[in-house]
C-alpha cells in the first residue's frame, strides 16, 4: 500500500517542482511590476465605483462574478497523476488506490475553499450593501464544494464523464453562492430542487461505478486507468499550452486544435502566395494565428494594457501602458523566429533566409502597429479630450512603434 502512495506522492512533488520552475520565468520582474500596477488601478477604481454604483449595478456585477467563479469551480480539473503505463504496472495495487484518490479530493477541496475565501473578500464590498451572509449557507457551500470534487473524481476514476453533469453542478454552485448572501424564496426553491436532482444523479453515478464488480477480491469501484490517464494528460496539456505563451516548453505530442474563428484574419490564398518572395509571408500569418505562444501572447498583454488604460483614464498612464505593451510584446515575439526555424516546414521550400527574415519582420511590424493603434484609440476615447492629452497619446504610439522597430531589426 505504501508503494502506490509513494509513487503518486513523488509525481505530485515533481509536478509542483515543474510548476515552480516555470513560475520563475512567467512571473518575472517586468510582469510582477505590471500586475501590481494593474491591481492598484483596479482596487482604486473598484472603491470609487462602489461609492456611486446603484443597486442594479451591484446586483449585476455580483451575479457576473458568481457566474465566472462557479464556472471555475466546475471546470477546474482534479489531479489524478495517473499515467498510461499504470494500467499495467499498478493494476495489482488497484485496491489500494482509494487512499490516493481521497488525497486527490482533499487537495482539490482545499484549493477551492481557498478560492472561495478570496472570492468572499473580493465581493464583500458589494455584498455588504445588497445582502447579509447566511452562516448556515456557508456550511452548505462547503458540502457542495466537496460534493463537486467527489462527483468529478467518481466520473474520472471509476465511471465516465457525463457532460450535462457539469451544467447541473454549475447551477447548484451558482445558486448556492446567491443563497449565501440573498434572502429570496424563489432562489431557495430552485436551489432545493437542484440539490435533489444532483443527489439522484450522484446515486446513479455511484451505482453504475460499482455495478460491474462481483468478485469479492476486487475493489468495489474499479479504476478506469486509461480514461484517468487521458484526463490527466489533457490537464497537463492545458497547463503547458498556457505556460508556452510565456516561455518555451516541451509540447511534443500535445494536440493543438484549429482555431477557426481566426480564419477571418488570414489573407486569402492566391497564386502570389506561391511566389518565392511572398510564400513565407502567408506561412507566418498562419503560424501567428494558430500557435499557442503567438497571438494569445499579444492579446493577453494588450488586454492588460487596456485594463490599465481603462482604470486610470489618464493620458500619461495610457502612454506608458502603450509603450510598455509594445516593449513586453516585441521582446517575446522576436525570439520566436529561431523557434520557428527549427520546424521542418521552415526548411522545405527553397527560399532564401533573407526572404524568411524579411517576411517575419513585416509580420511583427503589422502586429505591433495594429495593436498599438487599437490601444491608442481606446486611450483617446477614455481620456478627456485636450491638445496635450492627444499629443501624449499619439506620441506614445510613435515611440512604441520605434521601440518595436529597434527590436524587430534584431531578428536573424
Amino acid at each position: 500500500m505504501s508503494n502506490i502512495e509513494n509513487i503518486f506522492s513523488d509525481r505530485r512533488k515533481k509536478e509542483q517542482e515543474l510548476k515552480l520552475t516555470y513560475s520563475k520565468y512567467i512571473f518575472n520582474s517586468h510582469l510582477i511590476m505590471f500586475l501590481i500596477i494593474v491591481l492598484g488601478a483596479v482596487l482604486i477604481n473598484y472603491s470609487k465605483w462602489i461609492a456611486i454604483a446603484s443597486k442594479a449595478e451591484l446586483y449585476s456585477v455580483y451575479t457576473a462574478a458568481t457566474v465566472a467563479f462557479s464556472y471555475y469551480l466546475v471546470n477546474s480539473k482534479i489531479k489524478t497523476h495517473i499515467k498510461e503505463a499504470d494500467a499495467v504496472f499498478l493494476l495489482p495495487l488497484e485496491k489500494y488506490y482509494r487512499k490516493v484518490g481521497l488525497k486527490t479530493v482533499i487537495h482539490s477541496t482545499i484549493v477551492h475553499i481557498i478560492t472561495v475565501i478570496i472570492f468572499y473578500f473580493a465581493t464583500k464590498p458589494i455584498t455588504n450593501l445588497v445582502g447579509n451572509i447566511d452562516r448556515l449557507s456557508i456550511i452548505m457551500l462547503l458540502i457542495v464544494i466537496i460534493w463537486n470534487n467527489l462527483l468529478k473524481y467518481l466520473q474520472v476514476i471509476h465511471y465516465k464523464e457525463v457532460i450535462w453533469s457539469k451544467l447541473l453542478l454549475f447551477v447548484v454552485i451558482f445558486i448556492q453562492l446567491l443563497v449565501l448572501f440573498f434572502e429570496n424564496t424563489a432562489i431557495r426553491v430552485i436551489y432545493f430542487i437542484s440539490i435533489i436532482v444532483l443527489a439522484v444523479f450522484t446515486l446513479h453515478i455511484m451505482k453504475n461505478a460499482g455495478s460491474n464488480v462481483n468478485d469479492k477480491d476486487q475493489e468495489k469501484y474499479v479504476v478506469n486507468w486509461n480514461q484517468a490517464a487521458d484526463y490527466d494528460k489533457h490537464r497537463m496539456e492545458n497547463y503547458l499550452k498556457f505556460v508556452n505563451m510565456f516561455v518555451d516548453v516541451p509540447l511534443s505530442g500535445v494536440k493543438v486544435a484549429r482555431r477557426k474563428y481566426f480564419d477571418v484574419l488570414l489573407p486569402k490564398l492566391t497564386k502570389d502566395n506561391f511566389r518565392e518572395d511572398y510564400s513565407f509571408k502567408y506561412y507566418y500569418y498562419r503560424v501567428f494565428l494558430r500557435q499557442e505562444n503567438t497571438i494569445y501572447l499579444a492579446l493577453r498583454l494588450m488586454l492588460l494594457a487596456a485594463l490599465v488604460i481603462f482604470s486610470f483614464k489618464n493620458a500619461y498612464v495610457s502612454g506608458l501602458a502603450i509603450i510598455s505593451y509594445s516593449y513586453l510584446t516585441i521582446i517575446q515575439l522576436v525570439p520566436l523566429y529561431k523557434q520557428m526555424s527549427n520546424n521542418i516546414w521552415h526548411s522545405i521550400l527553397p527560399v532564401g533566409e533573407n526572404i524568411k527574415i524579411k517576411s517575419y519582420k513585416k509580420l511583427l511590424t503589422i502586429v505591433i502597429f495594429i495593436t498599438t493603434v487599437i490601444l491608442t484609440v481606446i486611450s483617446a476615447f477614455l481620456t478627456s479630450f485636450s491638445g496635450v492629452n492627444m499629443v501624449v497619446i499619439v506620441g506614445s504610439l510613435v515611440i512604441a512603434n520605434i521601440i518595436s522597430k529597434i527590436f524587430i531589426e534584431k531578428v536573424k
